[in-house]
């Protein structure tokens, strides 16, 4: 008799339940991870966000944010570790600080954080269609995204802060500014405003026989070592007058020049050379009073129109001194007495440090050189330090290679003394133009390429394909230098390319004409400054030739 199966039934419900049951679990599963995957796109097409995965081998994952690519210039980040995506694009020492800490985050134990982070504010110069770069500022933030049984992944967020970091650039200056005007101030309550305006003639006077020290002739070394420290001597008043009046601006500034001074001092012989470094020192102490008599200037006027009680002062340490409320008023009178001073800070000091830089040259390669500026006073702030490194290599370039001794350019039926114009204007319809000339030998194309291609530019194909106006070009390349390397003398060569390099990284671009025994030519334009706020895009062409 065969025997009966009993609860058969409930069993199989019991599995198709189960099974029903698994179903519903790997559809809610499903559902989950599409659910969790459109999150995960939406959030990598957010325009704000610029975010990627590091592996643990510094490896960037696949899977990027849409604003990446617009950040870096570039959509291809497959098989791309970190180093290589930023390494173009920052200096060697940033490169050094980005390779080390990444190397310290992948090789942190799980659950450990790291250490402050010194990618929170990276400079980079960044690709442009036309080929020049531009100066931008990144913050990198890195958050560790631990899977249990999963290596772990680093989340890098890429965050563009340039327009902070330029806030706060301005911000900066902003309270140098004012923390100038208020020792101005104390300064007169102080001292009066007869001593006040007293240092002020004394600072100029002083800043004159600077000028004029350097920029006497010298060949042997006793007047190198003379006008060494006739210079330290100036520089010493002023900085002991500004440490009186505790005017820390003016103070730092001839601490900085005078410790070049006394470097210089220390060394056993002295040439022209090593002089040139000086200019840009020179150029912040000069700027510096510029500064300070202009803000001292505006301070006088409204301070003669404030309703005080007359005759009545404080001292720093309280102490009430009865004096006369004109003492403002004589600041400003002082200041007309002192007419190198006023031009100083009209001009910003810049015409006189190009030219004590061009005598300077001059003076160490045996040649006469005439600069002739105009419109300096023109320079918005913004455009200061470019066109002063500018000038400052054009200056140089031209007196080395372009002017020739005064003998040759005799022969050649030009005067004896080589001219250098340099030209600061509003460029037509907006933005600015900075013009710069030499009446010197020229660029001759020939001798361009033959230099490129030894010192491995360019290829001799590449360069005989060149026309004779692109050939020229090839001085901006880096390492660029038809100087030879004598044993003791300076290496040079990267003057022109640090000229490209400013202008670029200002937005602007330069352009250059030369005719071999006549003249070089070179025109750098700069955008309005509405156009050079940081991300704005740059003129087309940087290689443009001047008309």
């Amino acid at each position: 008799m065969t025997p009966i199966i009993t609860g058969l039934p409930d069993v199989w419900q019991a599995v198709k339940a189960m099974f029903i049951t698994q179903k519903r679990h790997e559809r809610e599963k499903q559902e989950l991870i599409r659910a969790s995957n459109r999150l995960t796109s939406a959030i990598l097409k957010t325009d704000s966000l610029g975010l990627f995965l590091l592996d643990t081998n510094g490896k960037i994952l696949p899977q990027v944010s849409n604003h990446l690519g617009a950040l870096f210039r570039r959509q291809d980040f497959a098989n791309l570790n970190f180093e290589k995506l930023i390494g173009p694009l920052v200096s060697a020492k940033t490169l050094s600080v980005v390779r080390n800490y990444v190397a310290h985050l992948l090789e942190l134990p799980s659950g450990q954080s790291a250490e402050a982070n010194p990618l929170g504010d990276v400079e980079l110069r960044l690709p442009k269609p036309d080929g020049t770069h531009e100066s931008a500022h990144y913050c990198f933030e890195f958050t560790a995204a631990e899977t249990p049984n999963e290596p772990r992944l680093w989340i890098v967020r890429v965050t563009d802060v340039t327009a902070r970091e330029q806030q706060q650039r301005e911000l900066v200056d902003l309270r140098v500014q004012v923390r100038t005007q208020g020792e101005i101030l104390r300064s007169v309550l102080q001292a009066g405003g007869t001593r006040f305006g007293a240092f002020l003639q004394r600072t100029d006077a002083a800043m004159k026989t600077i000028n004029n020290v350097l920029k006497k002739p010298a060949r042997e070394a006793g007047a190198f070592r003379s006008k060494l420290e006739e210079t330290l001597e100036e520089v010493d008043r002023i900085r002991r007058d500004a440490a009186a009046l505790k005017l820390t601006g003016l103070q730092s500034a001839a601490r900085e020049f005078e410790d070049a001074l006394q470097e210089l001092r220390s060394r056993e012989s002295l040439s022209g050379s090593d002089f040139l470094p000086l200019a840009v020192k020179l150029d912040a102490l000069f700027g510096q009073f510029a500064s300070l008599r202009s803000l001292a200037s505006q301070a006088a006027p409204a301070r003669d129109s404030e309703p005080v009680a007359p005759e009545a002062r404080v001292t720093e340490n309280g102490t009430q001194i009865i004096e006369s409320p004109k003492f403002f008023a004589e600041i400003a009178q002082a200041a007309q007495r002192a007419p190198q001073a006023q031009r100083i800070a009209q001009a910003g000091s810049l015409e006189s440090t190009l030219a004590t830089l061009t005598d300077l040259v001059a003076q160490e390669h045996h040649k006469t050189v005439a600069l002739e500026c105009s419109g300096l006073q023109l320079v918005p702030a913004r455009y200061q330090a470019t066109i002063k490194n500018v000038a400052i290599q054009l200056i140089r370039n031209a007196v080395v290679h372009g002017i020739e001794p005064s003998a040759e350019r005799v022969s050649a039926d030009k005067p004896p003394i080589g001219a250098l114009h340099l030209e600061f204007r509003i460029a037509p319809g907006s933005g600015f133009e900075l013009l710069f000339r030499d009446d010197g030998r020229g660029l001759d194309p020939n001798k361009v390429r033959s230099t490129a291609i030894a010192k491995g530019l360019v290829t001799q194909d590449e360069a005989e394909r060149m026309r004779d106006r692109q050939a020229i070009k090839l001085i901006f390349k880096s390492g660029f230098t038809t100087m030879s390397d004598t044993a003791g003398e300076p290496k040079h060569g990267s003057g022109m390319s640090l000229v490209r390099r400013y202008v670029h990284e200002a937005g602007g671009k330069i352009a250059l004409a030369s005719q071999i025994g006549q003249e070089t030519r070179f025109k750098v334009t700069l955008p309005a400054l509405e156009a050079a706020a940081p991300g704005a895009a740059a003129p087309t062409s940087a290689d443009e030739q001047v008309a």
